[in-house]
């Protein structure tokens, strides 16, 4: 073989190599849920990638197969031929002798072969492929399978003794890539595309309020039980529309002894469609509508499936005794996902009340999100749902007012109980303040 006819084949055999490394980072890199939109959309190179990816594990042992191929070929190929012209220079301009000639030729054609399979052979196209991962994986995957499909039983072969090692330290091999993720990981997606500015603020906290939905439970959104708004069976229409005037409330619970035997709810809408006549007869237990009920524990998610099926704005929470523990709302579960809006009915602060120096004042019923909201400090974790709760379990009692509670994290002073409930707290931040 002369030496321009070696050289043509070690050009064809580099453009090979770089053939195998984009086509094996461009199977990686590609996302399934687009390929499998091109695919639908009638695009036949993206069932060719779907193919591929079905079969991942064998088509990388094939990649790797055709790397190694064409690197033995051109260290037995390139170097010999590119040596060849160089010395052949060196022996034309200088009188070196033919060994050192030879040396230094090796050295040379060595380091060039070596810098172009680096660089041409696999640091280009692996770049190529990763920035272009789609495009790439399209361009490639048919004449990648059809490689892989000519070497299938050479390459089955490597891949099974490639398995058996595997599996012999442990690992079960895949012939699918993992593309599911956990919403843990989708999470920090978004947060990496929120920092790098491919998503909006706005959207980005739309997405992440929507994936921190899974797994949240009735309890983490509902009303307290001890602040339901609620009355008796035989309450006149006018009382009912003075409550809700009073309260802010549009649905008002109807029980008849206590609110473990609820009978149902008054919406206030009903009161103030009624007629004279009827005004003077109604009371609540006539004008009651049903609510749902629905287990503490309950996802939300489901919940709000639920509640928009069967046309529910309201359902009741109950914990595993039968007992209702507080009460839910749709517009509890949306402002979950969207986020805190105030309609015509709410009546709370724009902010937490500051005290001179720089305390807050917060009621018992905070929870642990609007807490950090506030402050900028998350409460530890635990077997509770409100400041309230957080206090009794780190004073494992119940205070009394005047009771300072100290914690890592703040002092907590009680200042306002009704009943055995904390009402209200005066809470003194031992960590950073943002706001100050």
């Amino acid at each position: 073989m002369n030496t321009w006819t070696a050289l043509a084949i070690a050009v064809v055999l580099l453009g090979l190599n770089g053939f195998f490394v984009a086509a094996e980072f461009a199977l990686l890199a590609a996302r399934r849920s687009r390929i499998e939109q091109l695919a639908a959309e009638g695009d036949r190179r993206a069932n060719h990638v779907l193919g591929g990816l079905r079969e991942l594990t064998l088509m990388l042992a094939g990649a790797q197969l055709g790397i190694t191929m064409c690197s033995l070929g051109l260290g037995a190929v390139a170097e010999p031929a590119v040596a060849s012209v160089i010395e052949g220079v060196l022996d034309d301009v200088t009188d070196i002798p033919t060994g050192v000639s030879h040396a230094i030729a090796f050295v040379i054609a060595l380091s060039i072969v070596v810098f172009l399979h680096m660089v041409v052979g696999e640091m280009a196209p692996k770049s190529w492929a990763i920035s272009h991962p789609e495009q790439s994986s399209l361009r490639l995957a048919r004449a990648f399978r059809l490689f892989v499909f000519v070497f299938r039983p050479v390459i089955k072969l490597l891949n099974g003794f490639a398995n058996i090692v595997v599996r012999a330290v442990g690992v079960q091999p895949q012939d699918e890539r993992a593309m599911a993720h956990s919403p843990a990981d989708l999470l920090f997606l978004l947060k990496e595309s929120a920092g790098h500015g491919d998503i909006e603020a706005d959207q980005h906290d739309l997405f992440t309020r929507s994936l921190e939905l899974s797994g949240r439970v009735a309890a983490d959104a509902m009303t307290l039980r001890r602040d339901i708004v609620a009355v008796g069976p035989d309450v006149s229409a006018d009382e009912i529309a003075q409550v809700a005037h009073a309260t802010g409330r549009t649905r008002v619970v109807v029980h008849e002894r206590d609110l473990d035997h609820v009978i149902g709810f008054v919406h206030a809408k009903d009161v103030l469609l009624l007629d004279d006549d009827a005004r003077i007869t109604a009371t609540s237990s006539t004008l009651a509508r049903p609510c749902m009920v629905t287990p503490d524990g309950h996802l939300l998610e489901d919940l709000l499936l639920e509640m928009r099926t069967e046309r529910q704005h309201l359902a009741l929470v109950i914990d595993e005794l039968g007992m209702v523990v507080g009460l839910v709302t749709l517009e509890d579960v949306i402002e979950e996902l969207i986020g805190d809006f105030d309609d015509e009915t709410d009546r709370r602060a724009e902010e937490c009340p500051r005290l001179p120096d720089g305390a807050y004042v917060m009621g018992g019923t905070t929870r642990p999100d609007e807490f950090e909201l506030w402050t900028g400090v998350e409460l530890p974790s635990g077997d509770w749902h409100t400041l309230a709760g957080f206090v009794i379990d780190a004073a494992d009692e119940i205070p009394s007012v005047g009771d300072l509670v100290e914690t890592d994290i703040a002092s907590f002073e009680v200042v306002v109980m009704d009943g055995y409930a904390i009402d209200e707290l005066v809470v003194r931040l031992r960590v950073h303040d943002p706001s100050a």
